[in-house]
């Protein structure tokens, strides 16, 4: 109802602003990112922040009436890595990243910010055209000059300041950047910065100067606003779930919850979502293929019949079952991102490596989440080290992931994985 209720607000704005403006259009607007980037950091620190980078990037859909990046590298002094007007796809704006060379050098951070002002207040440049500028400012120390006038000055030009801090950074300092708690992020290591990826994306989606925000719809906005701006809504979801004895009937019966609420919180359709369910223990047993069902409420039926299995886990001897149902004789759908989302709970008894691969070599995105006892290493031979692993304590906490993976399913591009392969 809350649904149907958004859905309706949208339309009757359509129908009252007496233009011809296209839903998309009116729910997002097209808006500009430049990165501040890192000082004194050790190499293998500034390979992954460039990953981080990369990974946000590759959540919103880029183009020259769409998403528009930019990106200067500070230290002492700045660098201009591509202007914001740049004209690179996704993929060629991941490699631009991934040439990124560390400067060096002390930290001048309000001396950058004002060159950062001086690109947005360009004539040329967005600001000036009332597009919607985001600055994410990512720092592992205290700057050596006074950042406070100069994100003043950023702010009262209604730039949208973002401050991610790292390790040695001052956390009062990022406040005093964005001026707004809710957008400070600090994490003590680089390795850290990929949980939180989707945080960042998701506060940018959800800002009222980017999407409309109707009272009926505060809690689905980062999911309406995502799916605004992509033109490419389909996806072909697979469940492989762990139906092994360790998992025990009330744990199964929370991941069948969790499996319920995921689709309930998408759109299920032959030209949206598609979804089919296979579970393991030390047999696998296919529950629905993709093109089994075409609206939601008979796939939750199908988990409700759902039986648990029990014995032993073979993940690796899963993975390699389940790939025949990414194919177009099992409804997949060409030309459609494919993705599996596995749920465990144990350390598999068999290989994982090489059935894990192949999947993600023939396009598919591996969601591991993994809970309890689950092998982090194992997880992290399935889906690979892209942000892409979920663990957590309890079968309890399912339920605080739940967003996180229904904006990726929304937001991964169809080759994704393979474009990330590449620059790796």
């Amino acid at each position: 109802q809350v649904l149907l209720k958004c859905l309706l607000q949208q339309l009757l704005l359509l129908l009252l602003s007496q233009q011809p403006v296209s839903l998309m259009q009116l729910l997002c607007v097209t808006f500009l990112i430049s990165f501040a980037s890192l000082s004194h950091i050790h190499y293998e620190e500034f390979k992954e922040m460039q990953n981080f980078l990369v990974d946000l990037v590759d959540v919103f859909d880029i183009g020259p009436q769409k998403v528009r990046f930019g990106a200067v590298q500070y230290s002492d002094t700045y660098l201009l890595e591509f202007q914001i007007g740049s004209d690179y796809s996704k993929t060629n704006l991941k490699l631009a990243i991934k040439n990124f060379r560390q400067l060096g050098g002390g930290t001048k951070t309000g001396q950058a910010m004002n060159y950062i002002r001086q690109l947005v207040l360009d004539p040329q440049n967005a600001r000036a055209k009332n597009i919607p500028v985001y600055l994410i400012v990512l720092t592992d120390g205290e700057s050596a000059d006074s950042v406070k006038e100069a994100a003043e000055i950023l702010r009262s030009h209604s730039v949208k300041l973002f401050a991610i801090g790292v390790k040695a950074a001052n956390v009062a300092e990022l406040l005093e950047i964005t001026g707004d708690p809710k957008r400070v992020h600090f994490v003590k290591d680089f390795g850290a910065l990929k949980d939180i990826k989707n945080l960042v994306a998701r506060q940018i989606w959800s800002s009222k100067g980017n999407c409309m925000i109707m009272p009926a719809c505060v809690k689905l906005n980062c999911i309406f606003c995502s799916v605004a701006v992509y033109k490419d809504l389909k996806a072909d979801v697979i469940f492989l779930v762990d139906s092994s004895g360790s998992i025990g009937d009330e744990n199964y019966t929370k991941m069948k919850t969790f499996m319920k609420h995921l689709v309930n919180k998408t759109t299920v359709g032959r030209d949206s979502i598609q979804f089919g369910a296979v579970q393991f223990s030390d047999t696998t047993n296919l529950e629905f293929q993709l093109n089994s069902y075409s609206t939601a409420s008979p796939i939750m039926d199908a988990i409700d019949r759902m039986t648990y299995m029990k014995a032993t886990t073979y993940t690796g001897k899963a993975l390699e079952f389940v790939s025949q149902y990414f194919t177009s004789a099992n409804g997949a759908r060409p030309n459609v991102k494919k993705i599996l989302i596995l749920i465990t709970d144990g350390v598999a008894h068999d290989v994982v490596k090489t059935p894990a691969k192949s999947l993600r070599d023939s396009g598919v995105i591996i969601f591991s989440v993994g809970v309890l006892n689950a092998n982090k290493h194992q997880l992290e031979e399935i889906s690979g080290k892209n942000g892409k692993v979920r663990y957590l304590e309890t079968f309890d906490l399912l339920k605080d992931i739940e967003d996180d993976l229904i904006f990726e399913v929304y937001t991964r591009s169809p080759h994704s994985l393979e474009h990330y392969n590449a620059l790796e």
